[in-house]
């Protein structure tokens, strides 16, 4: 059988630390604690997150509905999305999956006791890029009668793990600690792991479970320190409570340090060459930015605020500077206004 692409790889290991309740529970604890208040743990079960509708399959990459424990009978189905790369149509990817889910819940009378379905999505980004595609709420709110609202009643809300500096990371929390290891300074990923040695046990018999998630999101994402044969023993070894050997413990130590040296060379180097990369995409981008805020003055200096704002949209619409270049001779040419925008419209202007 082919090997999975990287990146499927990479969101399937995210996938699994999530199917257990108590990372989703550490989820909302620590990153959304208005809304935990509200929710009793102790009924969070996991949701199918495969239905059909109208002969099409979807599968959110995980869903989980948990009770308020207020005795009203409502409660909250969390779906979850794990993203290594941004993705534009988030947006609708979300209310068509939450519309889906309403839909199966509502056939299968799975509804609150008011016939209705309070989701909370949330896009989980681990990508090196920041996420910018629209629709995220940085925050969720709860309202005076206990509603999850996504704040401006936006679709979704968005965690974006590289960017959540260690002071904004709560402790003691199985979430912060895997962003910390996907962070820009994982090459220390021994450090967070040994600190996890403190208080993992306290989950009981789920930290065995917690500790093999770990290990096989590590082999994934740091395969270099972390091989897949290997990973298991290492994680048990660095976040496990047992007296060990101090001189083979040190060497073990040494080891990993080298591994995620060598690994952060060669992801340097990557990141080097995708920079300038990027370096020259943002110049140019900037380039097109500012030769379209010199032709929207020159618009309004001839025809009005008015017509400068009709360019605006027609104007972003064109990606290149070849496409921008007549636009300077139409605003000299056109009489007024109208005729300006009518060559957008006529065939005139590039694609």
């Amino acid at each position: 059988m082919a090997e999975r692409p990287r990146r499927t790889r990479h969101d399937a290991a995210w996938k699994q630390f999530f199917a257990l309740s108590v990372v989703v529970e550490h989820l909302l604890r620590g990153f959304y604690p208005e809304v935990a208040a509200l929710l009793d743990f102790d009924t969070l079960a996991d949701l199918s997150g495969e239905w059909v509708h109208d002969g099409s399959r979807r599968r959110a990459d995980a869903v989980w509905r948990v009770a308020y424990r207020d005795g009203s009978g409502r409660s909250l189905v969390v779906f979850l999305e794990f993203q290594s790369t941004v993705d534009a149509t988030m947006a609708r990817r979300v209310l068509r999956n939450v519309g889906m889910a309403t839909e199966r819940l509502r056939r299968n009378r799975g509804l609150d006791p008011d016939r209705r379905m309070r989701p909370l999505a949330v896009v989980i980004h681990a990508g090196s890029r920041p996420w910018t595609a629209p629709g995220a709420a940085g925050r969720v709110a709860v309202d005076d009668h206990g509603e999850v609202l996504a704040l401006l009643a936006l679709p979704y809300a968005a965690l974006d793990a590289r960017r959540l500096t260690l002071e904004h990371l709560p402790e003691r929390n199985l979430v912060s600690t895997l962003f910390e290891l996907n962070g820009p300074d994982a090459a220390d990923a021994e450090a967070p792991l040994r600190a996890l040695r403190g208080w993992l046990d306290e989950l009981g018999e789920r930290a065995a479970a917690v500790r093999a998630a770990y290990a096989e999101w590590l082999a994934t994402v740091l395969p270099t320190a972390f091989p897949p044969a290997e990973a298991p023993a290492l994680v048990a070894r660095l976040t496990g409570t047992d007296t060990q050997d101090a001189q083979e413990e040190g060497m073990a130590v040494s080891v990993l340090e080298e591994r995620l040296q060598q690994q952060f060379r060669r992801v340097g180097r990557k990141n080097h060459r995708e920079g300038v990369a990027q370096g020259i995409e943002q110049g140019i981008e900037r380039g097109l930015a500012a030769e379209r805020q010199l032709l929207r003055r020159q618009a309004a200096r001839r025809f009005g605020a008015a017509t400068a704002a009709r360019l605006d949209g027609l104007l972003a619409d064109i990606r290149d500077a070849e496409g921008l270049e007549p636009v300077g001779d139409w605003i000299i040419d056109c009489a007024d206004g109208d005729e300006l925008i009518a060559r957008f419209g006529n065939g005139a202007s590039p694609p």
